[in-house]
């Protein structure tokens, strides 16, 4: 197996470190027994001189020993262990130094006093496994040195525990540089480079730097571990390509360290690919920062994914910066990188930052933001600067300022709605396995992995012995829902589900929100009810997928419960259609016609909003339909089986007329008065839109609306349009400033 694992290290992927046995060496030595004195108090180094070579394991019994140095260079299969653990006093500031280490293992060692180790590995795997620094370390050193030369080779730190501080960097990974270092702008010449993992480590309150691993050409894996309270980066990136995964970074305590600087969470200093995924990150106290998660102007394509953001500070969530033109010197680079693009998807934005926008792209064509939540008291929602090519699809924003922001750029935005209320980052501390699984139990602590059974077989919960288990997977974006049970209801864990604050039972009922997580419930009985009140989501009982709108029907379907229930039916007959209705009674889901509800239908309350595109949309309900309207497209509707004109559902009798100006709180202002040049736009929204006058602009002829459409241009002036509903979808090609006013009032 240890073979496997090296084999899968080397080519980027991350694995535990290989378990170290006396098998795979020639020669074992207790260093006790070969005369070395575990009480500390003489030094041990003559010992270790005489016995250490390849192919050779130096196990240390439980003990304290003082170890002035150890310096080798060439050391093949080699490996220094402490099996139950031991305490190593250093008489320099380098404890351990291992130069072109071919396959060298250090385990089980706590470290009382200021000492470094310095690996600079050319062959097989290395690591340094369950090592702690005991104090804080005041010389102005680092916790670990390390370089890793050539593509097979692999360097592992796991469960190392720099928490204590110190005046330098926690662990500086050193650049394999053919030559002397590039002037200027020049391009460096690298040697090949492996793999360099970090395995639920700590690094907290280091004067200069937490993790500063940008230099690292090769593969880059952060899995697990906290990092706090570093000056300048908790964790810096770059190289071809780089992993952060289950990590917690924390900037809550400007006293952890006495320099003042800039204290960013996640930085992207350099390099081709980073990604960001499953993390959890607050910035509550810093001096000043450029942002939870910076990607900077040496920095390329970057990926964010299902992570979670608190900012109460002075630092925005995610910055992108406008990327420099190739050529330029990083100690990582040696080409071009193929895409600056950054994906952000599934992600969680809370707090209250300063006014900045909560995530901001500047100069990143062929951009994406998808499925985010973003909740702030002060600031914008999502800014775009001089882009081209840029996605923004469901995206929920409450913020005070503007939703969406563009300048310069082009931007196609979809499903862009102004009420969110989102999970904030969860720190638990708890181990991620090799692999990056959340709240897994990790060998590093001698614990071994547990298996995770599901409930996929109807298994009773482990949390509460309930013999079922529904989960609500949230992979379409923020979905809001309620369900019902008839016994009993607990929350559960089952499906890797993560209770929170937003998730509530009362009695044998449960509302809640996911967004890229999974909320999950043990129960008894059956569920009598379920449905989605905004968006929806992957359901699944005992680990099978279920269709939700099938929960709590009955033999004749979903709808029956609806006293003196009609039903509406749209069939997709036209091409795609999109909807809105209300009743004044209850509205629920129902397959008469041959209907289907699926991701794009959600009710909420006595509302309803779908689309179709040759199937068929059907609802029971009781009362009247009190309004009707396609946001798009056009389509066939029927009432209780009987084709009906849709303009005169919820017509009164006076006949359906536009919205009045009231009835449109929203003002979108196209502000071309300080751009370049003619810019052009199309958009639409869910609503009823008209032209303004609002905030200076002027009503142009040339500015068409169809429908609930519209394209223009402007030209050193401003348009404007009040509309109701939501902006569905937006394109901009120029330089103006897009303003969203959601008062609208003038």
């Amino acid at each position: 197996m240890a073979g496997a694992a090296t084999a899968a290290l080397a080519t980027g992927a991350v694995g535990t470190a290989a378990a170290v046995s006396e098998k795979n060496y020639d020669n074992v030595v207790n260093v006790v027994e070969a005369g070395a004195d575990n009480s500390g108090g003489e030094s041990i180094d003559d010992v270790l001189s005489e016995h250490v070579g390849d192919n050779t394991m130096m196990k240390f019994p439980k003990g304290t020993y003082k170890l002035d140095g150890l310096s080798e260079s060439g050391l093949k299969n080699f490996a220094m262990v402490a099996p139950e653990g031991a305490t190593l006093i250093p008489g320099s500031k380098d404890i351990l130094r291992f130069k072109d280490a071919r396959g060298v293992h250090v385990e089980g060692f706590d470290v009382d006093g200021a000492a470094r180790v310095i690996i600079y590995a050319v062959e097989g795997q290395n690591t340094l496994k369950n090592w702690r620094l005991l104090e804080r370390q005041e010389q102005d050193t680092h916790g670990s040195v390390l370089q890793c030369v050539n593509e097979d080779t692999v360097v592992t730190l796991e469960n190392v525990d720099f928490s204590k501080g110190g005046e330098g960097t926690a662990t500086w990974i050193r650049p394999p540089i053919k030559g002397d270092y590039p002037s200027g702008e020049n391009v460096v010449d690298l040697e090949p480079s492996g793999t360099i993992n970090f395995i639920n480590c700590k690094m907290e309150a280091w004067d200069d730097e937490g993790l500063y691993a940008s230099a690292h050409p090769g593969p880059l894996n952060v899995i697990g571990g906290r990092y706090a309270n570093n000056n300048l980066a908790q964790v810096r990136t770059g190289g071809v390509k780089a992993r952060v995964k289950g990590v917690e970074i924390v900037c809550d305590d400007v006293s952890a360290t006495p320099r003042d600087q800039n204290m960013r969470g996640i930085w992207m200093k350099e390099g081709h690919v980073l990604t960001i995924e499953d993390c959890d990150i607050i910035m509550e106290e810093v001096p000043y920062s450029s942002g939870a998660i910076v990607n900077g102007v040496e920095g390329a394509e970057m990926h964010v994914k299902n992570t979670r953001i608190q900012t109460n500070t002075d630092a925005q969530p995610i910055y992108a910066k406008s990327p420099k033109s190739w050529p330029f010197r990083a100690p990582s680079q040696d080409e071009a990188p193929p895409s600056r693009k950054i994906v952000v998807e599934n992600v969680n934005i809370t707090g209250d930052a300063p006014d900045d926008a909560a995530i901001q792209i500047n100069g990143r064509d062929g951009s994406t933001i998808e499925n985010v939540c973003i909740q702030q008291g002060s600031g914008d929602g999502i800014k775009i600067v001089d882009a081209d090519g840029v996605t923004v699809a469901n995206a929920s924003v409450n913020v005070p300022g503007e939703t969406t922001a563009f300048s310069g750029a082009q931007v196609d935005t979809k499903n862009v709605t102004e009420s969110a209320s989102c999970p904030a980052p969860k720190l638990d501390g708890k181990p991620v396995d090799a692999a990056g699984n959340l709240n897994s139990p990790s060998d590093a602590d001698g614990s071994e992995a547990e298996d995770e059974k599901s409930n996929a077989e109807g298994e009773k919960s482990a949390d509460s012995g309930l013999p079922n288990v529904i989960s609500i997977r949230g992979d379409k974006g923020l979905a809001s829902y309620e369900l019902t049970v008839e016994g009993k209801l607990e929350p559960s864990e089952a499906d890797g589900g993560s209770p929170n604050s937003e998730d509530n039972i009362k009695g044998s009922t449960a509302e809640g929100a996911v967004n890229g997580g999974v909320d999950s419930y043990a129960f008894s009985g059956q569920v009598t009810d379920f449905q989605f009140t905004e968006g929806s989501a992957t359901v699944a009982i005992n680990g099978e997928e279920v269709d939700p709108s099938a929960l709590g029907a009955d033999d004749e379907g979903r709808g029956s419960d609806a006293e003196g229930a009609h039903v509406l039916s749209i069939r997709g007959d036209r091409g795609l259609a999109s909807y809105e209705l209300t009743v004044d009674g209850k509205l629920e889901p129902s397959d008469a016609e041959g209907a289907t509800f699926d991701s794009e239908d959600n009710i909420k309350g006595s509302t309803a909003e779908g689309a179709v595109n040759g199937g068929v949309d059907s609802y029971a309900f009781s009362g009247q339909v009190t309004d009707f309207r396609f946001t798009s497209g056009a389509a066939t509707v029927l009432l209780d089986g009987e084709e009906v004109d849709p303009s005169t559902l919820g017509a009164d009798d006076e006949g359906r007329g536009a919205a009045p100006d009231d009835e449109r709180p929203h003002v979108v202002v196209i502000d071309g008065t300080d751009g370049n040049g003619e810019s052009r736009y199309e958009f639409s929204v869910s609503g009823s839109i008209e032209k303004s006058t609002v905030d200076g602009a002027t009503v142009d002829e040339d500015d068409a609306i169809s429908g609930s459409a519209v394209s223009g241009s402007v030209f050193g002036g401003k348009d404007a349009y009040r509309f109701s509903g939501e902006i569905t979808q937006f394109r901009l090609d120029g330089s103006a400033t897009i303003n969203l006013q959601k008062s609208g009032a003038e």
